[in-house]
């Protein structure tokens, strides 16, 4: 009786956040989209969890009028990963295998979704970026707050960059939405008494070190290749070199926790030394060298010897 009061709680929440997509909050709710059908999958046989999930599709596609098939598509969306997240877990596969199986379902996603638009819509994301701009600093024009130096082909520059870099902002939106939803579910399971595994504590992890190699490559290639909009190679380094630069720093954060757990640090040094780092740019080299140097030496056995 418990576990089905839970499991339509999180049905209703389902509804309520799928509710929320065309209104202001969904710059918020979007993150939790996947949660609730993460919940149900996991702790319901298939055919219950449809019990649950198919009543909350057909309410939002009559409450939402127009707008219910694009609330089921968004819907949609979210659920195959929660029922990749769920399935896992209920599997209890192993902690990185949930969170790498759901991140990528994600982040395919984004890849068909954006292929579909493009070859049933002729959807153009120059376009469509240069249009949000527009309509962005149409209303700033005779502030202040337009910004300076702004032309038309700096404008045009900009845009073609963050055209370039749709790969890295698919993979980055995919890692968010996988880490929000692995971290939110994972302890929710566990309080249900599900018996699913967790990550490694942060202060153990420890990137591949051919990262370093790649790196290495990336930053050769960056010097002697001559830069093309249009070139493959120049399309893989600019979004290479970002993604690279953050698995560094990430390494760096870890390497903070570690030095904190072999000091024996009060726990919350590490957590404000990596939000004073994240916050200041002009310590993001830092970090990243931090990171590089974890991976390319030895240093954590040399601070884990007891001290004779």
């Amino acid at each position: 009786m418990k576990n089905r009061w839970s499991s339509i709680t999180w049905a209703i929440v389902a509804l309520v956040l799928l509710l929320s997509i065309f209104q202001p909050i969904q710059v918020l709710t979007m993150s939790f989209m996947a949660v609730p059908f993460v919940m149900l999958y996991a702790t319901q046989s298939t055919r219950r969890f449809a019990l649950f999930v198919v009543p909350v599709l057909v309410i939002i596609f009559f409450l939402l009028g127009n707008l219910g098939s694009i609330a089921v598509l968004t819907a949609l969306y979210f659920m195959i990963p929660g029922i990749v997240f769920g399935h896992m877990f209920k599997k209890r596969k192993p902690a990185l295998n949930v969170y790498f199986a759901g991140t990528v379902t994600f982040l395919i996603q984004s890849l068909v979704v954006l292929a579909l638009a493009k070859w049933a819509l002729n959807f153009n994301f120059y376009d469509y970026i240069m249009t949000i701009m527009n309509e962005s600093l149409l209303g700033l024009e005779q502030t202040a707050l337009f910004p300076t130096g702004m032309t038309s082909d700096t404008k045009e520059q900009f845009v073609l960059l963050l055209s370039q870099m749709i790969p890295f902002m698919l993979i980055i939106s995919a890692l968010y939405m996988g880490t929000i939803t692995y971290a939110i579910s994972r302890p929710l399971l566990t309080a249900q008494g599900a018996g699913v595994q967790k990550l490694k504590p942060l202060h153990q992890w420890m990137l591949p070190r051919s990262l370093l190699w790649y790196y290495l490559i990336t930053i050769i290639l960056d010097l002697v290749v001559t830069k093309s909009s249009d070139s493959f190679l120049t399309l893989i380094l600019l979004n290479l070199a970002p993604l690279l630069q953050m698995a560094f720093m990430l390494q760096g954060i870890s390497f903070l926790f570690f030095l904190a757990n072999a000091r024996r640090w009060n726990k919350g040094i590490p957590i404000v030394m990596t939000i004073a780092v994240i916050f200041l740019p002009v310590l993001h080299a830092i970090l990243r060298i931090i990171g590089i140097v974890d991976l390319a030496f030895p240093i954590r056995q040399s601070i884990s010897k007891p001290r004779v």
